[in-house]
């Protein structure tokens, strides 16, 4: 992947330990930034079985491309977490970082981790209310 192309400004984002609501306030506000890069109706996500079946649990995932900062969220707009969210972002450098500054102006986030490639970096994040 070229760090200039157009791939270098989408960002994967993955929420886990929450509910469909979080996710969806979580997921909202990116909408109102960020073009999602496939949309959806609603939170996409790849389900894994109910916590009780086999210990698994629920993903949330959405692509949004960061071709620039991200707008402002509208008076009123930001959503309510019910509790602290999992969040993983995937994507370049500078579109992680994009998102992540963007999330931090609607939400308490703190780091949790991050790996880093040639290219791209994984950052591991906890979003809760402000």
């Amino acid at each position: 992947m070229n760090a200039t192309g157009p791939s270098s400004a989408q960002v994967t984002v993955e929420l886990s330990d929450c509910s469909a609501q979080d996710a969806a306030a979580v997921f909202d506000v990116l909408r109102t930034a960020f073009p999602q890069a496939s949309p959806a109706d609603g939170p996409g996500s790849a389900a894994v079985p109910p916590p009780d079946a086999d210990g698994g649990a629920t993903v949330w995932t959405e692509t949004f491309d960061i071709v620039g900062a991200g707008r402002e969220v509208p008076e009123g707009g930001a959503g309510t977490l019910t509790r602290p969210v999992s969040a993983d972002v995937q994507g370049g450098y500078l579109a992680v970082d994009q998102l992540r500054t963007f999330l931090a102006s609607v939400f308490a986030v703190s780091g949790e981790g991050a790996a880093f490639g040639d290219q791209e970096k994984d950052v591991h994040l906890c979003l809760a209310n402000r």
